[in-house]
């Protein structure tokens, strides 16, 4: 592989992505598309001036994508699929993606290197031409789903779930949002001040910002590049290899939401549900429901639909009683569906309260001024729901006697 190039020497680029080959080849895998990490990548061998996804935005599996990827600072293109017979064939996102290469390549000159984010050797014409013209290519594809003929006329191959995004075992984390010590072991790593210094003043940034919410890997990557710190230097190949290493000694948390990741310190990451809960109340007070995203349960894919459901199902069980901003925060705490951003997962849970899939309820608890018994208003998840019953295999008389035995 070659080396990323420095920040003076990066060319101007463009990055095209044939979005199904991406997330169907990742869903083979388990894996869901990490738009941060993609970008991380591709800005560090080019300057990106001009991003673009192709795909049909109208099928179930893509229809929440568009308004993360635009948040992204990438492009959706609408490109149809081909229908026969009911039935779904090959899409013509390829075809589209070459025609605006071809295009990009007579219009704006001064683009000097090609992202093509795709495995389709119908891709090798589109590469060859553009070398041809002088440009530079490099190719991310999915390892399983990466065409030989494609990878053997290249500049550069970045393999997605190698180079880009490789799958991660996840640190042990304490209550309190922090890797937990252990006295008796010794470090594991070893000092080095320069390092350390790069985790306060990472800190320190999201310490006196005034979000709420967290913050985005790309705003972080450029505040601390003002600041003069630079992640490669520190020896890290990828800006989130450092973040993985600050949340590996106990910095920040990060999650991942709408595609993107996005770094919590400690103390954020346990206010979640709080922050989730004035949120609910801001855009209720400030009457902005017709303004927020409507995503359904029932247009969710079959795969998110059940996942969804499951977790919900999972969820009652392990906890004292639900509200929606409780539920909002452990899914993006779980990832549960992490191609959803938080007012996305928000309006998910109001459509799962809309459509009765979780009722209203009450539960006592203390009240915090007065210690005195209050009925808190909680919802819980119908059981006699279909897509519960579907879930759990429980009938509504299975339900009646398990409700007359508590």
């Amino acid at each position: 592989m070659n080396e990323p190039l420095l920040d003076q020497a990066r060319p101007d680029a463009a990055l095209f992505i044939d979005w199904d080959n991406l997330k169907v080849g990742l869903k083979d895998i388990s894996r869901q598309p990490n738009v941060s990490s993609l970008l991380d990548a591709v800005n560090q061998r080019g300057r990106v001036v001009i991003a673009r996804a192709y795909a049909d935005w109208q099928q179930r599996a893509n229809a929440f994508d568009p308004p993360n990827l635009y948040a992204a600072g990438i492009e959706p293109v609408y490109v149809p699929v081909r229908m026969h017979s009911g039935r779904t064939l090959k899409n013509s996102a390829d075809v589209k993606l070459a025609v605006d290469c071809i295009d990009f390549l007579n219009t704006a000159p001064h683009l000097k290197t090609f992202f093509l984010v795709s495995g389709d050797s119908d891709l090798v014409h589109l590469v060859n031409f553009l070398r041809a013209r002088g440009k530079r290519v490099v190719v991310v594809a999915v390892s399983h789903t990466l065409s030989q003929v494609l990878a053997d006329n290249l500049d550069e191959l970045l393999i997605y779930d190698v180079d880009i995004d490789p799958a991660r075992q996840p640190e042990p984390i304490s209550q309190n949002g922090r890797k937990p010590k252990h006295e008796s072991e010794p470090p594991s790593e070893p000092e080095n001040p320069q390092l350390d210094a790069a985790f306060e003043a990472l800190s320190n940034l999201l310490r006196h910002r005034s979000n709420r919410v967290g913050s985005l890997f790309s705003w972080i990557g450029i505040q601390l590049g003002r600041r003069g710190l630079d992640h490669r230097v520190l020896g890290f190949e990828r800006f989130k290899d450092f973040m993985q290493e600050a949340e590996k000694r106990g910095y920040v948390r990060i999650l991942t939401k709408g595609l993107q990741d996005w770094a919590y310190l400690p103390e954020q990451y346990e206010q979640m549900t709080e922050t989730e809960l004035a949120a609910e109340e801001e855009e209720t007070d400030e009457g902005t429901d017709d303004l927020q995203p409507t995503v359904a349960v029932s247009a969710l894919d079959e795969d998110g639909q059940t996942h969804f459901m499951r977790y919900l199902v999972e969820l009652e069980e392990r906890s004292e009683y639900l509200i929606p901003p409780y539920i909002v925060t452990h899914l993006v705490r779980d990832s549960v569906l992490p191609s959803l951003s938080q007012s996305q997962l928000r309006s998910l849970v109001r459509d799962a309260m809309n459509d009765e899939i979780l009722i209203a309820s009450t539960h006592t608890v203390p009240h915090r001024s007065t210690g005195k018994p209050y009925h808190l208003r909680t919802i819980k998840v119908n059981d006699d729901h279909p897509l519960v019953t579907a879930l759990t295999g429980k009938t509504p008389a299975d339900s009646a006697v398990q409700a007359g035995q508590k």
